[in-house]
C-alpha cells in the first residue's frame, strides 16, 4: 500500500475515532450545560436540571437554571418545564419561566405546595408547626400559574421524543421522574431525588412523612422497583453523576436497602425477626391502650392513674395530686372527675415529659393553673417556654412558665416522693424519663419513646424534624436497661412490666436500623444527612414593624465524620440584601453567625418567610433553613 493512501486511510479512522468519542461521551457545551445522551444536556452544577432538545425548541425537567441559560444550547423556544417535585432548589426559577411566557407543570400533588393557596397555608402552618406533616423546601413564594395537571403515564410529545411522567413519591409525596423515550429504542430516564448513586439515597427527609411509620421510606422502595421494570440504560439524578450502566441492578439493589431501612422502622418487626420475642404484661386492661383520655381512669397502683397520656399521682404525704402529661381539654374535665371519685386533694404540681401538645396542652384549660407548679427537664422546657425559638414539630403558641426546669440527673421531691429527671431523647429530643418509686416500684415514666412490642410497632418512631434517629433510640434504650426499672410507665395508655431482654433488643435495633440509615446515606452519616437542622435559625419566627431592625443567629452544626465548609446564604428576595457568611466547622463543633437586619418602610403587613441556603464545594446541600417574619401594621 503506498505510503500517502495508508496516511489518508489512518487520518479517517483517527477522524471517525474522535466523531465516535464525541457522540458516546458526555460533551460540554457553554454556559453550563454538557450533553449526557445525545440530545439530553444537563447542567454542571447540581442540582442538575435537564433538557431535551429536538433543534431550536427544548422541553426542561427542573427549573434549576434561569431561562437565559438556554441560550447556550441555541434552544428559540421553551416547550414546558416539568417539574420533578416542588423543593426549592429544583423549582429555583419556576417563576421566573411562567413570567417569561413558559409553562411549567408538574403533578397535582404539588399543587399543596406550589400554588398560591398552597404556599401560603405551608406558611401559615409552618411555626408553630402542629402536627408533622409538612412539605420540606417549600417555596417563600408560589409559581404562578403553575399548571398542576401532569398525570403519569400520559406522553408528552417533542418531535423524536416522547416525556413521559412516572410517579415515583418517596423523597417528596409529589415527586414524579420523566421517561424519556424515541422510536429508536433510546430509553433514559430522569429520576430527580428519587435516586442519587447506587445504594444511596438523596432522600434527607424520606422517614419523616411520619414519625412512627415507614411511610415515606416504604413508598421510596416501591418507586425504585417502578423504575427498575422500566430498564433505562441511563439514569439521570438531579444529585449525583449520571448512571449509564446495570441501571435496572442498581436500582433494585437500593430499592432493597431502602426496604430494610423501612423494615426497621418497627422494633417488633425487628424483634420478631430475632426470633422468641420475650413476652410481658400490660398493667392496665387492653380498652386502656392506644386511648386519647377520652377513656375512664385506669388504676395502676394505690396512688397511680392513667387515661390516654395523663397520669395521676396521688401524695403519699397528703392529699394533694400530681398530673403528668395533660392532653387536651377533655382531660381538665377528667382529672375533676377522678379528684371527686377517689377524694383527691387540688392539683399541686404539672409535669411534662416531652414537647409534644398531646403531653402538655391540657394544661390551658385546668383549673387553677395559675397556682400549681409546672415542672419539666431543661430540655424539655425549652421549645415550651419559647416555641418560637425552634423550629419543632407537635407545639403550640401559646408559652408556658415553669416553676422548676431540672437538668439531667436531677431530683425534685413532692408528696412524699423523689423525682430523678433523665435525658432520653427517641422519639423527640426534646424528652425526658422520670424515675420514682411508686406503691413499693421502681417506674420510669418514659414518655413515647418505648411502647409495649404489641403497641405501635413498639416505640413512638423517628424523624428528622423531631431531631431523633434510631442510634440515640438505641442510647436510651442503655440507659432504661442501666436503670432497671421494674415498671415501664408508657404513655397512650400502655404502662408495662420492665422486661431486660426487650431492652437488650432496643439497644440492638437501634444499631441496625442506624447502619441501615447509615448505607443509604451519601455521606456514609444518617446523623448528617437525614436532619433538617444541621443549619438552623433562631427564632425561627419573629414580629416586627417595617422600619424595625431584627436579628437572628444562624448556626451549621458538624455533624457526621468530617470537617464542612461552604457559604451559608440568607436570601433576603429583595426585601433586604441577601446576607453570606463564609464558615468551617468540624465534627461535632457548630458555627455561629449573627445577622441583623432591617425590615424596609413599605414592607406589607403579613407573614414573609425568608430561606437559608447552604453551598460547599460539592455544590449545594440538603438543609432546609429559614426564618419567618411576621410584619405587623404601623
Amino acid at each position: 500500500m503506498r505510503p500517502r493512501l495508508v496516511l489518508s486511510t489512518a487520518c479517517l479512522a483517527v477522524v471517525a475515532a474522535l466523531a465516535w468519542l464525541t457522540h458516546a461521551r458526555p460533551q460540554p457545551a457553554a454556559g453550563g450545560w454538557e450533553e449526557v445522551v445525545p440530545g439530553v444536556f444537563r447542567t454542571t452544577a447540581a442540582p442538575h436540571g435537564y433538557a431535551v432538545v429536538d433543534g431550536k425548541r427544548a422541553v426542561l425537567i427542573d427549573a434549576t437554571t434561569p431561562p437565559d441559560a438556554l441560550k447556550a444550547l441555541h434552544v428559540e423556544s421553551i416547550d414546558a418545564v416539568l417539574l420533578t417535585h416542588h423543593h426549592r432548589d429544583t423549582a429555583a426559577f419556576a417563576a421566573a419561566y411562567r413570567k417569561a411566557g413558559v409553562a411549567v407543570r408538574t403533578s397535582k400533588e404539588a399543587g399543596e405546595w406550589l400554588t398560591p393557596e398552597g404556599v401560603a397555608k405551608a406558611w401559615k402552618d409552618a411555626v408553630p408547626l402542629r402536627n408533622s406533616r409538612t412539605g420540606y423546601f417549600v417555596l417563600p413564594e408560589a409559581v404562578p400559574g403553575v399548571d398542576c395537571t401532569l398525570e403519569p403515564g400520559k406522553g408528552i410529545a417533542l418531535g423524536p421524543w416522547t416525556v413521559t411522567p412516572v410517579a415515583t413519591p418517596g423523597h417528596s409525596r409529589d415527586h414524579l421522574a420523566f421517561q424519556l423515550t424515541k422510536a429508536d429504542g433510546t430509553n433514559v430516564i430522569c429520576c430527580g431525588d428519587a435516586f442519587h448513586t447506587p445504594g444511596k439515597l438523596w432522600s434527607p427527609y424520606t422517614t419523616d412523612w411520619d414519625h412512627w411509620t415507614d411511610a415515606g421510606l416504604t413508598p421510596a422502595a416501591a418507586s425504585l422497583r417502578a423504575l427498575a421494570k422500566l430498564d433505562p440504560t441511563h439514569l439521570l439524578p438531579a444529585h449525583g453523576p449520571v448512571l449509564a450502566k446495570e441501571c435496572a441492578k442498581a436500582l433494585t439493589d437500593t430499592a432493597a436497602a431502602v426496604e430494610e431501612a423501612a423494615f426497621l422502622k418497627s422494633f417488633e418487626r425487628f424483634s420478631k425477626r430475632e426470633g422468641n420475642p420475650p413476652q410481658y404484661p400490660f398493667l392496665v386492661p387492653k380498652e386502656q391502650i392506644g386511648s386519647g383520655g377520652d377513656k375512664p381512669w385506669a388504676k395502676v397502683s394505690d396512688h397511680l392513674w392513667i387515661t390516654g397520656n395523663t397520669y395521676v399521682l396521688k401524695a403519699r404525704d397528703g392529699a394533694g395530686c400530681l398530673v403528668l402529661d395533660p392532653w387536651a381539654e377533655r382531660i381538665a374535665a377528667q382529672i375533676e372527675k377522678l379528684r371527686g371519685a377517689e377524694k383527691l386533694g387540688p392539683v399541686e404540681v404539672v409535669a411534662f415529659s416531652h414537647a409534644h401538645y398531646d403531653h402538655f396542652d391540657g394544661l390551658y384549660y385546668m383549673a387553677g393553673r395559675d397556682r400549681v407548679q409546672v415542672w419539666a427537664l431543661d430540655t424539655v422546657a425549652g421549645p415550651l417556654k419559647e416555641p418560637f425559638r425552634w423550629r419543632a414539630p407537635f407545639l403550640d403558641e401559646r408559652p408556658i412558665r415553669f416553676t422548676k426546669e431540672l437538668k439531667d440527673g436531677e431530683t425534685a421531691a413532692w408528696g412524699g416522693y423523689e423525682f430523678k429527671f433523665h435525658h432520653l431523647p427517641g422519639q423527640t429530643w426534646f424528652t425526658a424519663a422520670i424515675e420514682a418509686t411508686i406503691d413499693g416500684k421502681r417506674g420510669l415514666f418514659t414518655a413515647d419513646n418505648f411502647f409495649h412490642q404489641d403497641q405501635y410497632s413498639g416505640s413512638g418512631g423517628w424523624m428528622g424534624l423531631n431531631r431523633s434517629s434510631p442510634a440515640v433510640y438505641g442510647t436510651s434504650a442503655r440507659k432504661v436497661l442501666d436503670l432497671a426499672p421494674e415498671w415501664v410507665l408508657a404513655e397512650h395508655g400502655g404502662p408495662y412490666v420492665f422486661n431486660a431482654e426487650d431492652y437488650r433488643r432496643r439497644e440492638r435495633w437501634g444499631a441496625a436500623a442506624a447502619k441501615a440509615c447509615d448505607a443509604l446515606s451519601p455521606s456514609g452519616s444518617h446523623l448528617r444527612d437525614w436532619t433538617p437542622h444541621r443549619v438552623s435559625v433562631e427564632p425561627v419566627r419573629l414580629t416586627a414593624k417595617a422600619g424595625d431592625l431584627v436579628r437572628v443567629t444562624a448556626f451549621v452544626d458538624g455533624l457526621g465524620p468530617r470537617e464542612d465548609a461552604g457559604t451559608l446564604t440568607l436570601h433576603g428576595r429583595g426585601v433586604f440584601p441577601s446576607q453570606t457568611e463564609q464558615f468551617r466547622v468540624g465534627p461535632s463543633r457548630r458555627n455561629t453567625t449573627q445577622w441583623t437586619l432591617t425590615v424596609p418602610w413599605g414592607t406589607p403587613a403579613g407573614r414573609h418567610p425568608f430561606a437559608v441556603s447552604l453551598t460547599e464545594s460539592s455544590g449545594a446541600e440538603p438543609v432546609d433553613a429559614f426564618v419567618v417574619i411576621d410584619v405587623t401594621a404601623p
